[in-house]
């Protein structure tokens, strides 16, 4: 069961955290500036969810200005996502602090990103702002005002075409990044290419239009299975790749994706597999394989079948594992 929280707070709302547990909640969305709006209260209902309802899975809207080392040692205890807005921001300087510290953290955050915010927005603002929010590798970027029944008016600034390219971009970067769970390899995958995100999405929006994907056509990315999804991503990728004549580098990027996607689908699904891979998944998850044109020079090929699983530890906590087979 998902409740959430917005604008009004249970009363008090850290006292009753017991009993939306005892009444079957398992989500907590708490989108509501009374509790993340300063560091002290935040703080004190993150201590009272420690307590009283560690179990469950926390969504918070938070400004980045509360991000600090103590709000993400509490964060760390609890079973969450942080949700960011990035709206009408700025000091990328100060963001970029706040969400190292976050990954550094091993926390799970993702953007909300308006794709036509201030009226002097420009395509070019759009597309800087999705390609810094991309470089912070966040887990998912939310792009609130698509689905819209009609797009935004046209400004002096930014008109009828440039916004409905921007969309398409955004709603590109749903489907490849966000619905295709791609942050643990897409900046490594897309340096071959030499090209910004924004760009590659906007090349993504005409691949999907032209394959009957787009948004248009009533296509929703997280309706489908994830599988789904990777396959457009291998489809695309190894024609990009064969454009920027860098062809010789898709095996990896190939195994990359299929054996992060296995990992995904086992922690989002509970979906356990088998993979035949031509390379060794302990090379595959090395540090060498950030740099995946260099990877393709100097490591070897080694055939295998790969078991993706759910392992239990002595202590009977379950964390994600594989096995070599043969």
């Amino acid at each position: 069961m998902e409740f959430l929280i917005y604008g009004w707070i249970l009363a008090p709302l850290d006292k009753g955290l017991s009993q939306l547990v005892e009444s079957g909640v398992t989500k907590l969305i708490v989108h509501d500036p009374k509790i993340t709006s300063t560091k002290d209260k935040f703080l004190a209902f993150l201590e009272s969810a420690v307590r009283d309802a560690p179990e469950v899975f926390y969504v918070f809207y938070i400004e980045p200005k509360i991000i600090d080392k103590e709000v993400c040692f509490s964060l760390s205890k609890l079973y969450c996502s942080l949700q960011i807005s990035m709206d009408n921001f700025v000091d990328k300087k100060m963001l970029t602090k706040k969400v190292d510290l976050l990954n550094r953290n091993g926390l799970v955050f993702g953007f909300d990103l308006e794709i036509v915010g201030q009226k002097n927005d420009t395509v070019k603002i759009f597309r800087d702002r999705l390609d810094f929010a991309l470089s912070t590798y966040p887990n998912h970027i939310d792009f609130s005002q698509l689905g819209l029944s009609s797009l935004p008016s046209a400004t002096a600034s930014f008109s009828a075409k440039d916004i409905k390219f921007a969309f398409d971009c955004a709603f590109a970067c749903s489907v490849f990044y966000s619905a295709g769970r791609a942050v643990p390899w897409f900046l490594s995958l897309l340096k071959p290419l030499r090209i910004p995100p924004s760009r590659f999405f906007a090349d993504f929006s005409e691949w999907l239009r032209c394959n009957n994907y787009s948004e248009n056509k009533g296509f929703d990315p997280f309706a489908v299975k994830h599988t789904d999804i990777e396959k457009m991503q291998l489809l695309f990728l190894q024609m990009k790749y064969e454009e920027k004549n860098v062809s010789h580098v898709f095996p990896v990027a190939k195994e990359i994706i299929r054996l992060n996607g296995a990992f995904s689908r086992l922690a989002g699904e509970g979906e356990e597999s088998e993979l035949e891979l031509d390379y060794n998944p302990d090379d595959l998850f090395s540090p060498y394989s950030q740099d995946v044109a260099a990877f393709s020079e100097n490591v070897y090929m080694e055939h295998c079948l790969v078991r993706v699983f759910t392992a239990v530890d002595e202590y009977g906590q379950e964390f994600p594992d594989y096995k070599i087979l043969r």
